[in-house]
């Protein structure tokens, strides 16, 4: 899997790059056995356009700009520093795995969003073969768990 601040590195310093907004998060949905294989996602956010600049960051950077922002209407998108990152993915997924093994369930699907919340957070969302969302919050600066939820596919349902 690529590392986060190599890529942001090569993305900042790329002909590609906008100068567009602030780093506001960066985002990988993979299946599980193809996770080492995938790219990041890392988006900028125009406070002024209330607009996202989105950098695939494959062999060759791919640019999406100017699109729409989804958020709750209140919230507020904060600004993500990488270099407060001091607990790295790898760790974050142990964490994760560790979860998921005394849950006894096994992951098909992950989704990683790195944010900024109250501080910047690990995000981790499995859809496992029980049909359950389990969702693991990290702290990406200490690595404290901070909150773990697990709920039923079908109930998303209305």
């Amino acid at each position: 899997m690529q590392d986060l601040k190599k890529e942001y590195k090569r993305l900042v310093n790329s002909k590609e790059f906008k100068h567009k907004g602030f780093l506001s998060g960066a985002f990988i949905m993979s299946d599980i056995k193809s996770l080492d294989k995938s790219k990041w996602q890392i988006d900028f956010y125009n406070k002024k356009e209330n607009k996202i600049t989105t950098y695939l960051m494959d062999e060759k950077i791919e640019v999406t700009d100017n699109s729409e922002v989804f958020k709750e209407e209140n919230a507020e998108i904060k600004e993500l520093d990488i270099e407060e990152i001091k607990e790295n993915l790898e760790e974050a997924l142990k964490l994760g795995k560790e979860f998921l093994e005394k849950e006894k369930e096994t992951p098909i699907k992950v989704v990683i969003i790195l944010q900024k919340e109250d501080s910047a957070v690990w995000n981790l969302s499995y859809i496992t073969e029980k049909f359950n969302l389990i969702n693991i919050k990290i702290d990406a600066v200490d690595g404290k768990l901070l909150k773990e939820t697990t709920a039923p596919l079908l109930s998303f349902k209305k």
